[in-house]
């Protein structure tokens, strides 16, 4: 006899965006992320990103700062302008009181250091999820 449970780990059915240029730690991250069971999809660039519908669905964007194409701020702009409301991880070390820092907070996102650990990552990803998002399914 099978007993069902309502209890899933967090990540089950949570969706992350990661936008990361360097592909070493992209694939890296991609995978860990995978290992606890979020659904992950990868981005080269911000505009890949951004050219993407089904980011909208993902309430999670780890997205480093050091990007080329286009900066963090404005990436975070235009993807709440087109509707998302999740939450974003941005991966750099900014010093704090910086307009970055500040305009980050306002919005609820979380700047953390671009060498953070996974568990450090795993839990900011998981304090990060609004649990009355659409896609949320426990």
């Amino acid at each position: 006899m099978h007993i069902a449970t309502t209890e899933h780990p967090l990540s089950e059915t949570i969706g992350v965006s990661l936008v990361d240029g360097d592909a070493a730690v992209r694939h890296a991250r991609q995978l860990m992320l995978r290992s606890q069971d979020y659904d992950v999809r990868s981005y080269a660039t911000c505009a890949a990103l951004l050219a993407d519908p089904r980011s909208r669905d993902y309430p999670c964007i780890i997205l480093d700062l050091e990007m080329e194409d286009i900066d963090g701020p404005a990436l975070l702009r235009e993807m709440r302008a087109s509707g998302w409301r999740g939450k974003a991880l941005l991966l750099d070390g900014l010093a704090p009181g910086s307009p970055m820092l500040r305009e980050a907070e306002r919005h609820g996102d979380i700047v953390l250091a671009r060498n953070i650990s996974d568990g450090a990552l795993l839990t900011a990803i998981a304090g990060s999820i609004d649990r009355g998002w659409a896609g949320w399914n426990c």
